[in-house]
């Protein structure tokens, strides 16, 4: 792989491990808003970071299905599914301890067993839905590799068209119309969509320029602005789009911010890029830890950062929560067997 090609995925990561701090952060915040001003200034905010995951999921595909990278049964168990299941177990423990320690203060050994329901069961935090979605992705990636090895340019188009017409496109229009559609692909979600276009946009097998990637990214954000604030006014079923990856609008400003990162990987961006690198590696890190900083800031200590300084202390407080995750990633690498997992 190019370096070219490194950088513009480091930086890629990097932003979307910023978006996913600020995402959680003013969603959090949101439990403080007084008004509906507020509410909407929050929510607009979290939407608009809805490519975070749409990307990493698609720099997986761009990485991982290319031709070119073999990955046998030994290596996808015991590297990538073996990382992911550790993570989902370990940080399932050591949640459902910090809950039962700080929060609900009931901490006994029927909290190690109710950690170890929630890995396999879910109903633990929130954001840990990313660890199974991942090891399905993993799982599955066998049977995708073999349709990139042997497909055509125009046998992948054909199969991105056909999964963004039934796994994103339908789905937005179902809930627009509100009625059900009774053709659809027997495919479980919409992440093999972002997993196939990685692969495509980064093989150039779909071409997006720079201006074209600005106009998918000024679409989605516009549409996922004014959609917000009208469903922060009123009550609508519309509001379950902006809850859903599905989203055409999401999918578009994915699309984009990853066009545009692949348009703009050529230049060197020094002490940019060398920041871009760190928080790259750490970003499994960061994303799991985050939501515990959150945790102690918003449910333990309990500060209202909109009643402290409004928009612009939740901003800061989402620098914050990012470089406090950093700091604690950075020291948990130093010990070689936490470092293989995070």
């Amino acid at each position: 792989m190019s370096k070219q090609n490194i950088i513009c995925f480091s930086r890629l990561k990097a932003l979307a491990c910023i978006a996913v701090v600020i995402l959680h952060t003013f969603y959090a915040s949101a439990a403080f808003a007084k008004t509906s001003g507020q509410m909407s200034a929050m929510l607009t905010v979290r939407n608009l970071m809805s490519w975070a995951v749409p990307c990493f999921v698609m720099v997986t595909g761009a990485l991982l299905l290319d031709k070119g990278r073999e990955i046998g049964y030994k290596k996808l168990f015991t590297k990538y599914i073996l990382r992911m299941a550790a993570a989902l177990v370990i940080f399932s423990l050591l949640f459902c301890c910090f809950d039962a320690l700080f929060v609900t203060k009931d901490f006994s050994f029927a909290t190690v067993k109710d950690s170890f329901e929630k890995a396999l069961f879910g109903g633990g935090w929130k954001h840990m839905w990313y660890l199974y979605l991942m090891i399905a992705l993993y799982l599955t990636m066998p049977a995708y590799k073999l349709i990139t090895k042997s497909a055509k340019p125009a046998d992948i188009r054909y199969l991105l068209a056909l999964y963004a017409m039934f796994l994103c496109v339908l789905p937005t229009l179902e809930v627009i119309i509100e009625k059900k559609a009774a053709l659809y692909i027997c495919v479980y979600s919409v992440y093999p969509l972002y997993l196939f276009a990685g692969y495509a946009l980064h093989n150039k097998l779909i071409k997006l320029s720079g201006a074209v990637s600005l106009i998918l990214v000024l679409a989605g954000a516009g549409t996922i602005i004014a959609l917000t604030i009208y469903t922060t006014e009123n009550k609508s079923s519309l509001s379950s789009l902006l809850d859903n990856y599905s989203f055409a609008a999401t999918a578009a400003l994915s699309a984009g911010m990853f066009g545009l990162m692949q348009a703009g990987g050529g230049k060197q961006l020094g002490i940019l890029d060398k920041i871009a690198v760190q928080l790259e590696k750490c970003s499994f890190g960061i994303y799991l830890i985050h939501m515990a900083v959150l945790k102690v800031l918003f449910v333990i200590i309990r500060f209202d950062p909109i009643a402290n300084g409004g928009f612009a202390m939740v901003a800061l407080v989402s620098l914050g929560v990012l470089i406090v995750s950093f700091a604690v990633v950075k020291l948990l690498k130093l010990i070689p067997a936490v470092n293989k997992i995070i």
